[in-house]
């Protein structure tokens, strides 16, 4: 039976949040495509060089050796090309930065939702939205590229009208939906990603042990047959040299345990909600939340400031 929310209630989606989100959000995004597609096509290249290498010398023609011994120096070629692009643009950096940007801004967008500290619900209208919008200025002091391709958004406000609704409504209002549209959804959102994390890692680690395999029984076959011109195992090398790298750059296990724990841990917060009859206690429990779910924003920015 498909979820029903309740049509009374406010409600507060991605579109409701400051532009300044809406456009970190779509550059890391893009970024972070750009950043695994030339990543995964370094790793791909070196495979594709080993694999041309390797071949080469099962075939008799010295035409076809050095057919493909030109396809392997071009692999090669290509992917130092990539890697040295990959240097000089740095787009983990920028996907990174993005990322800690859009995180930021949405969390604080809750903290003024809600009227929880910075915001609070007494301060005079004009005054807190003035600090709100200078709080969002500060986030992208050091990123302005991180956020610059997420143009489209430019022309949006900074509080949207739903914001300004929701922060105008009663505390059991504004305690509904963000039980609802943060604490829930976000734990929904860790939930899945733990779990597809750690499926994707469980894959991985089959993919890698199985390349591996194939390259010792590449090593067992020419010691049994030394005449053969089948030397397979830098290539089954190669590949599980690349899986391991790519599950490096994809972080599925580190991500997965991450998020597992996110997800645990604001349910507890939660739990709390029954306890709330007045602002100063609403004020607390938006606080604990945005920290525990601040947590990741502090995981992007320290690799930002690795990168």
């Amino acid at each position: 039976m498909p979820e029903t929310r309740d049509t009374n209630q406010l409600h507060v989606t991605a579109d409701d949040f400051p532009a300044l989100f809406q456009s970190a959000d779509r550059a890391s995004l893009f970024i972070q495509k750009r950043h695994l597609y030339l990543t995964g096509s370094v790793l791909a290249l070196l495979v594709g060089g080993a694999a041309a290498g390797a071949v080469s010398s099962a075939f008799p023609s010295s035409k076809e050796k050095t057919a493909l011994a030109f396809v392997s120096t071009a692999c090669v070629a290509l992917s130092f090309l990539l890697t040295a692009i990959r240097q000089a643009l740095k787009p983990e950096k920028l996907w990174y930065g993005g990322r800690a940007v859009a995180e930021s801004a949405k969390s604080m967008a809750w903290r003024y939702m809600t009227g929880a500290e910075p915001y609070s619900i007494a301060l005079p209208a004009a005054e807190v939205d003035a600090r709100f919008v200078s709080d969002l200025r500060a986030l992208i002091k050091d990123d302005r590229l991180a956020v610059g391709f997420g143009s489209d958004f430019s022309d949006k406000p900074q509080i949207s009208a739903r914001m300004r609704e929701v922060r105008g409504a009663t505390l059991d209002q504004r305690k509904a939906v963000y039980i609802s549209d943060r604490l829930a959804d976000q734990r929904k959102w860790y939930g899945a990603k733990a779990r597809k994390s750690q499926r994707a890692e469980s894959w991985y680690f089959v993919l890698i042990l199985v390349s591996q395999a194939l390259a010792l029984a590449s090593t067992v076959f020419m010691i049994s047959q030394p005449g053969s011109a089948w030397n397979l195992t830098g290539v089954f090398s190669a590949v599980a040299s690349a899986l391991v790298a790519w599950l490096q750059v994809r972080q599925h296990e580190e991500l997965a345990q991450s998020y597992a724990a996110a997800a645990l841990e604001l349910g507890f917060i939660e739990e709390e909600a029954a306890r709330i009859s007045d602002e100063k206690a609403f004020s607390a429990f938006v606080a604990e939340a945005e920290n525990a779910i601040s947590r990741e924003h502090a995981m992007w920015v320290a690799r930002r400031n690795r990168g």
